[in-house]
């Protein structure tokens, strides 16, 4: 199998592309990289340099169709402008089939706060890009930003309620078509217990982890890494969730930073799996 990976490239952080290639090739399936940035360090360091590489998008379009090349999945992370976003919509429908699995992660904000470089542009071509996939994984933040509903507003009512069908009928009201699934991330429901709440074509589900009270740099590029995965590996969405949420569970357990910049220390887990059991 053989999985399109259009994110970012950090040297420090253990997230984007350095996740997406080192959690799918452990389940071996072959990672196309596409960089849409080169960065020294991921943004939330208190300094990193950054390099534009959106032109790789539209040259692995060119050069890979020329081949006549074919992916079982298509993932996306990361993207630093509104070309890109327009670049990957052309990706993912000139290489994209029935069969293929169409993955974004909306990358726009945290903590009730888009990031610095998303604007009301990007934004909405980021909407358009979310209509196209079949599972999409925003955290809290990025569900809101794609709901048209203030962040602030939503994380305050949640804290106050601790009422996971607010965020249900968010993801609810997202989704473009019946098929498609979404998967919110990383929702804390009190400082022991973290959630992923899926809204899917039967439903929706609520998958429960413990956790440390700590976020980490990089978890959701690993989410949505393991989430892929598990999918072409033949698990439906709530299995491979709940595989997913166990993977990053147990990475951060063996992390004994806590400093989130740094990401956690997966690496260790994956000739593992969940329960002791490979990924290989």
């Amino acid at each position: 199998m053989r999985v399109a990976a259009i994110n970012d490239l950090s040297g420090f952080g253990k997230c984007s592309l350095i996740a997406d290639i080192s959690v799918l090739s452990s389940m071996g399936i072959e990672v196309c990289p596409v960089p849409t940035a080169v960065l020294t360090s991921q943004t939330g360091f208190p300094s990193y340099h950054i390099h534009d590489t959106t032109d790789m998008v539209e040259y692995s379009i060119r050069d890979w169709k020329e081949r006549n090349e074919t992916f079982d999945g298509i993932l996306t992370g990361f993207m630093p402008g509104e070309k890109v976003i327009d670049d990957v919509q052309s990706f993912a429908r000139a290489f994209r089939t029935e069969k293929t699995i169409f993955l974004v992660d909306p990358v726009m904000g945290d903590n009730g706060d888009r990031y610095s470089n998303y604007s009301d542009e990007m934004l909405i071509k980021m909407k358009e890009l979310v209509a196209m996939a079949d599972i999409i994984t925003p955290n809290l933040t990025e569900l809101c930003l794609l709901a048209d509903e203030d962040p602030q507003s939503v994380i305050k009512e949640f804290k106050e309620k601790r009422d996971t069908q607010l965020i249900i009928k968010l993801a609810s009201k997202i989704k473009s078509s019946d098929s498609q699934s979404t998967v919110v991330t990383g929702v804390s429901l009190d400082e022991n217990i973290i959630s992923n709440i899926i809204v899917f074509q039967h439903g929706s589900h609520v998958i429960k982890s413990s956790h440390n009270g700590l976020s980490y740099s990089g978890t959701g590029d690993l989410f949505a890494a393991s989430l892929m995965g598990n999918i072409l590996k033949g698990k439906d969405i709530l299995e491979a969730v709940r595989t997913t949420a166990e993977f990053i569970n147990r990475s951060v357990e063996a992390t004994s930073s806590t400093d989130r910049n740094y990401g956690v220390d997966y690496e260790q887990i994956l000739a593992e799996g969940p329960g002791g059991k490979r990924f290989l």
